[in-house]
């Protein structure tokens, strides 16, 4: 089939599309928090926000149901089907199926394949379902490819109360016939549409998105959002996979002499010896899945003052940047130094400094030259929070790890982590979960809703204790239908109002004891890196101590400390 392989990417393309959804929506809500100002001034922000949303939320989402006399199910499940075979084909549907990502970037995603003799051949049939039902089958072709007891069929007829054909006739057909037949093209269809179907119901969305969007999507969207934090992003892990470092059999390598590392700080191994070297991985090579960098990340380029005084390196694109803005002269190309034709804002102290060095393209704990990215030596959620003058010059504190290494110096992040969080009452762990906190009352509600419109054979006594704690929520003496609904899909998380980021409460307390005290964290980490990975490949004057002593020189101890 011609073509087929850039229908693939496309495919893949849209995929991305669905998450990238996901994650634009994240940066932009904490960007709207970042403008709101402080801790009391954003927990008012998001009170207020959580409150219009439960006064207009039954009125929200009511107007995006379709239609009441149709089951949402129903209609999804009757939704248009569109199979794709030729990239044209792809061409003329891509753009519907786009549109419907824009407005709720969430697709129900399955495939087939042709099992013969057991075997499993590579996937013959992609089915993606849009938020309304929509669905495409996209034929792939053969080259391009190669369980969970909470199977879609069980969950479809016990939670949808939807049977699904999954017969071996169906299941093991040839999904790689000229034409599929009808019973194909449906099966092959509704494994798609009732993943999206599961998705809503879920999360308590009887409805189905409006063809439109405007506020009332927006609102509900955000709804949506709001429920699947802690399951977004999350890295798959199979049944019998262990957390990273388990050699799969439980038993330490007896061969592996361990190291002798000591901790500038407690006099300590930093690294808990009950936890196994992540290096002794043996299911898959460590770094898997890591973006590496396709460019270097040192041109070193030369920068001059006017006097032909070295002020540091840079990469070519900034150097060729002060060329093309007439404000730099080219002396040399190799090395391609620029000398500047103003006055800098600051010289290095000395010919000695860490930026005036030439630094090599390879990881700098195992000497790779291939496969590596930038490895944050003090991590971005502590350094975001650093006060102005110690973000000067931090690319110190960048460095090139291979994917492999990098994936190691997590692992052992991890565990200082947990230190800091134990040491300064600083808990780690999802974002949301800790800013948002149940509310047991408004769980109970909704509970008690659910109950009423699901079980049949409730026993009056019981029917009248729910009934009176939905009256007594709601401050009325008549429970209508609508109020029924809206309890059943009530929101139970409340705004924790003493919610504080892990990063900031520790360099709050860091901060607490001045500048040479926020300079100890720092020191902390870098030491934390020499200790856990014992880099054999640092650039030449990369210091633990790097910039403390001038900084201390500019601003003295005394410096108030203002946190970003």
């Amino acid at each position: 089939m011609p073509r087929q392989t850039a229908v693939t990417v496309t495919v893949a393309t849209l995929l991305g599309i669905a998450v990238g959804g996901l994650v634009l929506w994240k940066v932009s809500r904490r960007r709207k928090e970042k403008v709101c100002g402080g801790g009391n001034q954003v927990g008012a922000l998001r009170r207020s926000g959580d409150e219009e949303l439960t006064e207009v939320e039954e009125k929200e989402l009511h107007s995006c149901v379709s239609s009441p006399t149709i089951s949402w199910v129903e209609q999804i499940l009757g939704a248009e089907i569109v199979i794709v075979s030729q990239a044209e084909e792809w061409d003329r549907v891509e753009p519907l199926l786009k549109k419907e990502l824009q407005r709720w970037p969430v697709l129900g995603i399955d495939c087939e394949w042709v099992s013969v003799e057991g075997k499993a051949s590579p996937v013959s049939l992609l089915q993606m379902a849009s938020s309304s039902g929509f669905c495409i089958l996209v034929r792939l072709p053969r080259k391009d490819l190669l369980c969970n007891g909470l199977s879609l069929k069980s969950l479809a007829e016990n939670v949808l109360n939807c049977p699904l054909d999954k017969s071996l006739r169906l299941r093991c057909s040839n999904w790689e016939a000229e034409e599929l037949t009808q019973d194909q093209v449906t099966y092959a269809a509704k494994d798609a549409q009732v993943s999206m179907a599961l998705f809503l119901h879920l999360l308590g969305f009887f409805f189905i998105p409006a063809a439109s969007g405007g506020e009332n999507v927006v609102v509900a969207w955000a709804k949506v959002l709001g429920k699947c934090q802690g399951l977004m992003d999350v890295p798959f892990r199979g049944r019998s996979s262990s957390s990273l470092g388990d050699d799969g059999n439980g038993e330490v390598d007896s061969q592996q002499k361990p190291r002798n590392r000591k901790s500038a700080t407690n006099g300590q191994s930093p690294v808990n010896q009950q936890v196994k070297d992540p290096r002794k991985q043996k299911r898959k090579p460590l770094g898997v899945g890591y973006s590496a960098r396709k460019s270097p990340l040192y041109d070193n380029c030369f920068l001059h003052a006017p006097d032909g005084q070295p002020l540091c390196t840079c990469d070519r694109k900034k150097a060729q940047w002060y060329l093309d803005k007439g404000i730099g002269e080219l002396v040399s190309t190799d090395p391609f130094v620029v000398k500047l034709q103003f006055e800098p804002s600051g010289r290095p102290e000395s010919q000695v400094d860490y930026y005036l060095t030439v630094k090599e393209n390879l990881c700098v704990v195992c000497g790779k030259r291939e496969s590596y990215i930038r490895k944050n030596i003090v991590p971005h959620e502590y350094r975001r929070h650093f006060p102005i003058q110690m973000k000067d010059h931090n690319s110190h504190d960048v460095l090139l790890l291979c994917t492999s290494c990098h994936a190691i110096s997590n692992y052992y992040d991890n565990h200082l982590k947990q230190r800091l969080a134990e040491e300064f009452g600083a808990p780690i762990g999802c974002e949301e979960g800790v800013r948002l906190l149940e509310d047991p009352l408004r769980r109970q509600v909704r509970s008690g809703a659910r109950a009423l419109l699901n079980a049949d054979s409730l026993p009056d006594t019981r029917r009248e204790e729910l009934l009176q704690g939905i009256k007594d929520f709601f401050n009325t003496e008549t429970i209508t239908s609508e109020m029924l609904q809206e309890a059943a899909g009530l929101e139970t998380r409340i705004c924790n109002e003493s919610y504080m980021p892990h990063g900031l409460k520790v360099v709050q307390c860091f901060a607490k004891g001045g500048l040479r005290s926020l300079m100890e964290l720092e020191r902390r980490w870098r030491q934390h890196f020499l200790d856990t990975m014992q880099p054999k490949h640092l650039p030449k004057r990369w210091s633990v101590n790097h910039n403390h002593g001038k900084l201390i020189r500019k601003y003295g101890e005394d410096l108030q400390i203002e946190l970003s």
